[in-house]
């Protein structure tokens, strides 16, 4: 009985004195503090805006096509007759080379005895016009011996008088030389010839076939000019100029290639509101279809200022900073290239944000911010490509 009672009075005293202890040591040891998280202050990257003339390239792309084009139709009726040159789609021809030659033999015929119904006339006519104009005589003799029914008849002599003009017309002379000289123009529509050299892009008949009259034979086109039409904006078209060199390149020839423009339209595209632009080039590589982007140096947009797309807002404003408070600023637009717009309507010394910032707000309070500079071309040093720009290494660091 006494054994336990003195386990319980050791025990308790032990409890006792851990208590002390623990009492002891956790008044010597000061409370652990937490340290206050440090206050982080973005630092926001400024332009200094600098109004320049930018010089920006104008860029085009669209079709090629040769410049000299035709489509060939037939405007007599009859055989298709073989020739040294097959008309097929891709043989060359040189000017003046027969393309196609149809029957003219039946036609040939009557031109002939039309032209033999004329030398008969004119024989008749020769005694009687030696008596009434013998002055005018020798002119219609050497006309008459010259004459050849194989060749194009040649212009009649001229009477010297209205009374030897009313004379020869009683004969019918002059209409059956102008019969004759409508149905040679006839003839002649029987053999196409080249109107220039080039090749054959299109060959819708075959030797042996009927050809009838309006049918479409093909199409033939000129190799050395050819000419690419493109779209610009209104904005581009008034900064080009006609004769003004182009820089032309194309994915499927390597290389680059040099044009000029030749015309420009002075009609706005009512459905792109867009203006055509045709630019002229000539090169043995080039291809009729091939599709081109062409480069031009258009004339510097002055007082403007380039900046990053991303920091306009409704395509309208920028963020400015007065007095370290954020403003929208009205700007406008005048032209776009890739990731860069250029505008109008900042004043010199305007600061504005150099890169986006998703926390910004008008009226919002700007405590810390650092300052970039435009280069000499109006284009932002900080986080913009530009030709000799410049990096502010304080832009965008914090």
């Amino acid at each position: 009985m006494n054994k336990n009672k003195w386990v319980w009075i050791i025990a308790g005293l032990m409890v006792v004195a851990g208590l002390v202890i623990s009492n002891i040591l956790s008044n010597q040891k000061e409370p652990m503090r937490r340290k206050p998280e440090a206050a982080r202050q973005k630092s926001i990257p400024i332009i200094t805006v600098q109004n320049k003339d930018i010089k920006i390239p104008i860029e085009m792309s669209g079709p090629l096509y040769a410049y000299d084009k035709v489509e060939l139709f037939a405007e007599v009726s009859g055989i298709l007759l073989n020739t040294t040159k097959h008309f097929k789609a891709g043989t060359p021809f040189k000017k003046g080379e027969v393309l196609i030659k149809i029957d003219d033999r039946v036609y040939k015929n009557n031109v002939l005895a039309q032209k033999s119904s004329l030398l008969n006339q004119l024989t008749l006519l020769l005694p009687d016009l030696s008596i009434d104009f013998p002055q005018s005589s020798q002119r219609w003799e050497t006309y008459l011996k010259n004459m050849d029914l194989q060749e194009e008849l040649k212009p009649l002599p001229e009477p010297v008088s209205d009374k030897e003009r009313y004379y020869i017309a009683s004969r019918n002379i002059y209409n059956q030389y102008y019969v004759i000289k409508g149905m040679e123009t006839t003839l002649s529509k029987y053999t196409l010839r080249a109107p220039f050299a080039g090749v054959v892009s299109q060959s819708l008949i075959n030797p042996g076939t009927l050809v009838r009259v309006g049918q479409k034979l093909g199409e033939f086109i000129s190799t050395e000019v050819y000419e690419m039409e493109a779209s610009v904006s209104l904005f581009d078209a008034n900064r080009l100029e006609v004769a003004q060199p182009v820089n032309l390149t194309s994915e499927d020839v390597q290389g680059t290639f040099t044009g000029h423009i030749r015309r420009i339209n002075r009609v706005l595209d009512p459905t792109s509101l867009t203006v055509k632009v045709y630019i002229h080039l000539q090169d043995p590589r080039l291809r009729d279809g091939m599709y081109m982007v062409a480069r031009a140096e258009g004339m510097p947009v002055s007082g403007a200022v380039a900046v990053a797309k991303d920091l306009l807002v409704e395509n309208s404003r920028l963020y400015a900073v007065e007095d370290s408070v954020l403003v929208l600023k009205p700007v406008r637009v005048v032209a776009e290239r890739g990731d860069l717009a250029i505008v109008r309507g900042l004043a010199d010394g305007t600061k504005i944000l150099a890169e986006v910032w998703a926390e910004a707000r008008e009226g919002m309070e700007i405590p810390q911010f650092s300052t970039s500079v435009q280069d000499s071309k109006g284009m932002p040093s900080s986080g913009l490509k530009s030709g000799g720009s410049q990096k502010n290494p304080s832009a965008g660091k914090e």
